[in-house]
């Protein structure tokens, strides 16, 4: 039996309105007018003063503006869910502002995915749902996985529709991927790239945002929101944006929408919320969570310490799930190297470079990692990965790589791989040599890695990958319910204020970011701006009066 989203989940998620007044109860007053609940600039509980010595976020009440706009929904941010909220905002008849800290559009990633509960059934999706939260070790947040299966497959979907009306499709439309239970229940995602590298999901915001603007959206570039303001009862009616040296008050008739991204930038945060990171480089830059100290210097929580990261390096080289030697920078073996790609940060942290290390394996590379049960990438596919080898890595290419983040090597000898990895000669030369005797017994007593994957490197030429793992994203945020509304501490709604993407909530709670459904990082962050921007400015409803259909897929491809 399929289903739709009315269907789904009956008794587990609340009806598609949500009172707009919801959560007065209990609410702290400010300022009429003002700026926030920061009399005297006292901090937030769990915020010091050094949290926002990095970011834009002013703690002091700004009372004098240079310049009042007033819009029906202010979004904060233009990225992976500012987009999709001002744009879903503006469909649904408001007046819709963005603020933008950068001076353009910033977004991250490739791949997006939802759920197509109209091709699953109901069961189908509890199961699908039981799999994620078993995935992360039950510690992500029911309520909003739930809202991914939810309202994902119609943010995918509408995604596939707007971005094609902007001139940049997906480049890549993967196969419904069908899972089918032992109970005889089915569960359907949609996966969608964006492409080839060095495009990316940034390119994709960026037309997204030149569709939403010239559909009527404005954008207030190099203008960060610093400020939430608030009413008598503490509703959010608008945002204090800073351009240069003018303070603009942005009003909000119906709501303000927060998409400013995650914290990783700002050092102060990580070193309480995610110790775990603190020395490992960043992928990003100005994500210093912007939106997260708005929010709670209005009365918001902030997801209690356990926040997952999102940790990898793709860019460097192929096969990087593939068992091969691997030194640190130091040129020596530290592991056994049998693990889940996502989760070598976890031992990577106590490592001389935090991030950094290298891959070894010897020209017999394509029969090993055959014989194992791997997937070999074959030398010519290499080629694009190799900084020493001259060629077209455009985007027009085909090579689908990120030039400056390419770092595979082929050398005739050792001496020249450590050379170009950066790495001692001698410890490399003797970290190999051991592991050959290692392979020779056929048994690890160093790191216990099986017999099967201890190959000896021993033919010439030697390759080398030298991996840096970065932060991509710290993957928890502001308090909210369900519908990404933001919550006090007491867990009362604060009124007119909605956050998206890995500015709120704990999708996932596992300390390393779940792998369990690839491109549900990008597709929640399309999927709850969406569902915020509806919200916004239908005053409560969750789904668009005119939700993006197969059919509507189908013909723009005809």
């Amino acid at each position: 039996m399929s289903m739709n989203r009315r269907d789904f989940l009956k008794g587990a998620l609340a009806a598609g309105v949500v009172g707009a007044g919801a959560g007065l109860a209990g609410c702290a007053p400010s300022a009429k007018g003002g700026a926030g609940d920061a009399s005297s600039a006292a901090y937030p509980d769990g915020l010091i003063a050094a949290d926002f010595d990095a970011s834009s976020v002013v703690i002091e009440p700004i009372t004098k503006f240079d310049e009042e706009k007033t819009f029906d929904v202010v979004v904060v941010g233009a990225g992976t869910g500012g987009v999709p909220a001002a744009l879903s905002a503006l469909e649904e008849g408001a007046t819709v502002a963005v603020l933008q800290k950068e001076s353009k559009p910033i977004a991250q990633g490739g791949t997006c995915s939802g759920v197509l509960l109209d091709q699953s059934d109901e069961q189908g999706v509890m199961n699908y749902l039981q799999g994620y939260l078993e995935d992360c070790r039950w510690r992500a947040d029911r309520k909003l996985a739930e809202t991914y299966c939810k309202y994902s497959g119609e943010a995918i979907r509408w995604t596939q529709v707007r971005t094609a009306e902007a001139g940049f499709p997906p480049y890549t439309v993967r196969p419904t991927a069908v899972t089918e239970y032992d109970d005889g229940s089915k569960c359907a995602r949609r996966s969608i790239m964006f492409g080839p590298k060095p495009y990316n999901n940034g390119t994709m915001i960026e037309h997204l945002a030149e569709l939403a603007a010239s559909k009527g959206v404005e954008f207030f570039y190099s203008t960060p929101g610093v400020q939430l303001v608030t009413d008598e009862n503490g509703a959010v009616t608008g945002v204090i944006g800073k351009n240069g040296n003018k303070n603009i008050k942005f009003n909000a008739t119906k709501g303000v929408i927060l998409s400013t991204g995650d914290y990783q930038n700002n050092q102060s945060l990580v070193e309480r919320y995610c110790p775990d990171v603190k020395e490992f480089d960043r992928k990003q830059a100005n994500k210093t969570g912007d939106g997260i100290l708005m929010s709670m210097a209005v009365g918001a929580g902030f997801v209690p310490v356990g926040h997952a990261h999102m940790m990898h390096d793709f860019d460097s080289g192929p096969m990087f799930g593939e068992p091969f030697l691997m030194v640190n920078e130091d040129g020596e073996r530290f592991m056994n190297e049998d693990c889940v790609f996502e989760e070598v940060n976890c031992v990577l942290r106590n490592q001389p470079k935090p991030g950094w290390y290298s891959q070894i394996f010897d020209d017999d590379y394509v029969a090993q990692v055959t014989e194992w049960g791997g997937k070999p990438t074959d030398q010519e596919k290499m080629r694009p990965y190799m900084p020493a080898v001259e060629m077209d890595r455009s985007a027009e290419s085909g090579a689908n790589v990120i030039e400056s983040l390419i770092d595979t090597h082929c050398c005739e000898t050792l001496d020249e791989l450590a050379e170009k990895l950066g790495i001692p000669a001698d410890a490399l030369k003797a970290s190999v040599k051991r592991y050959n005797e290692l392979a020779d017994a056929g048994f690890d007593a160093d790191f216990g890695k099986q017999a099967k994957y201890l190959k000896k490197i021993e033919k010439a030429p030697f390759w080398g990958i030298h991996k840096h793992v970065r932060v991509s994203a710290l993957c928890a945020g502001v308090t909210v319910n369900e519908n990404y509304q933001a919550l006090r501490t007491d867990d009362t709604v604060i009124p007119g204020l909605w956050v998206t993407g890995f500015s709120a909530g704990q999708l996932c709670g596992s300390p390393d970011w779940s792998m369990y459904q690839g491109g549900m990082s990008a597709g929640h962050c399309i999927m709850t701006g969406r569902i915020c921007g509806i919200q916004a400015a239908t005053g409560g409803k969750l789904e668009s009066a005119t939700p993006v259909t197969e059919a509507d897929v189908e013909a723009i491809a005809h």
